[in-house]
C-alpha cells in the first residue's frame, strides 16, 4: 500500500504520520532500561497532552512490581451499588469490564508495569465545573496511557496493556459534549458498540481501573504516593492535589 493512498476503517485514518523507527525484535523478558525510558515517557507526556489541548497538567510515573497492585472485589462493587449512573454504559464499564477473577489473571501474565498518575488543574475537579471538565481529563489521561503502552509496543512487547482511571469519555454518555447535557436532563449519545457499530475509538478505548477491581488509591499508596478525593463539599483551597491514575502492563 502506497502512503498517498487514503484508506479508513470507521472514522479514522489508521496509516501513520511517519515510518522512521527501527523494527525491534520480540522480547520474552522485561528490560530495566525499557522500564526505566517508559517512565520517562509517561512524565513528558503528561503536559504534551494536556498542552496540546489548551490546557496544563502534570504527570509523575513509576515502575510497578505487579504484587504491589491491589486487586480488590469491593472496587467493581461500588460501580454497582449504589448504581453508577454511568453502570452499562460502554463496553469498558461493569458488567462489561473484566471481572475481579479475569483482572487477577490479566494481572499475573505480567511481571511489571509502569503506574502513572495525570494531574491537571484541582479547579478541574470541584463542583460543578467537575461536571463539564472532567471527561476532558479522562480523555487526557487516556492518551497518556495510550502513548505509553505504543512505546512499549515499539520496546518490543507486543501484548504491553494499558488501563485508566474513569469511564469511556471518548464518545456517548460522558462525552464531553454530553456530559453536562445528560445532567440537564437531555439524552445523551449512546456507545456506537451497543448499536452493532465498530468503535470510533477503536485502538484507543479502555476499561477503567476500578472497573476492572483495581483499588488505585492503595496501589498508589504501595508507590509512595498520597491521593485526594474531592467531594462536591470540599473547597478548592482545601485539595492539595487531583490525581488521575494509568497503568501499562509491560511483559
Amino acid at each position: 500500500m502506497k502512503n498517498e493512498k487514503k484508506m479508513k476503517l470507521g472514522l479514522r485514518n489508521p496509516l501513520p504520520k511517519q515510518q522512521n523507527r527501527a523494527v525491534t525484535r520480540i522480547k520474552t523478558k522485561v528490560e530495566q532500561k525499557d522500564l526505566e525510558a517508559l517512565v520517562q515517557a509517561a512524565e513528558k507526556a503528561g503536559p504534551a497532552v494536556a498542552e496540546k489541548a489548551g490546557r496544563t497538567a502534570q504527570s509523575e510515573a513509576k515502575i510497578i512490581s505487579v504484587d504491589k497492585i491491589v486487586v480488590d472485589e469491593r472496587v467493581r462493587w461500588k460501580c454497582i451499588i449504589p448504581i453508577c449512573f454511568g453502570y452499562g454504559s460502554s463496553p469498558n464499564c461493569p458488567p462489561h469490564s473484566p471481572t475481579a477473577e479475569e483482572m487477577r489473571r490479566i494481572v499475573s501474565g505480567y511481571e511489571y508495569g509502569i503506574f502513572l498518575r495525570y494531574m491537571p488543574p484541582v479547579s478541574d475537579h470541584v463542583y460543578p465545573d467537575f461536571i463539564a471538565k472532567g471527561g476532558m481529563n479522562v480523555n487526557e489521561l487516556n492518551e497518556v496511557v495510550s502513548i505509553v503502552e505504543t512505546e512499549a509496543q515499539y520496546q518490543g512487547y507486543p501484548l504491553a496493556m494499558g488501563f485508566k482511571g474513569g469511564p469511556c469519555c471518548l464518545c456517548g454518555l460522558f462525552s464531553p459534549e454530553w456530559l453536562e447535557e445528560f445532567f440537564e436532563g437531555k439524552t445523551p449519545g449512546r456507545c456506537p458498540v451497543f448499536q452493532g457499530k465498530t468503535c470510533h475509538h477503536y485502538l484507543q478505548a479502555r476499561p477503567a481501573l476500578e472497573a476492572c477491581s483495581v483499588d488505585v488509591f492503595a496501589t498508589a499508596r504501595n508507590v509512595g504516593w498520597d491521593t485526594y478525593l474531592p467531594l462536591p463539599e470540599h473547597p478548592e483551597e482545601s485539595v492539595p492535589c487531583v490525581s488521575w491514575y494509568g497503568l501499562v502492563l509491560v511483559g
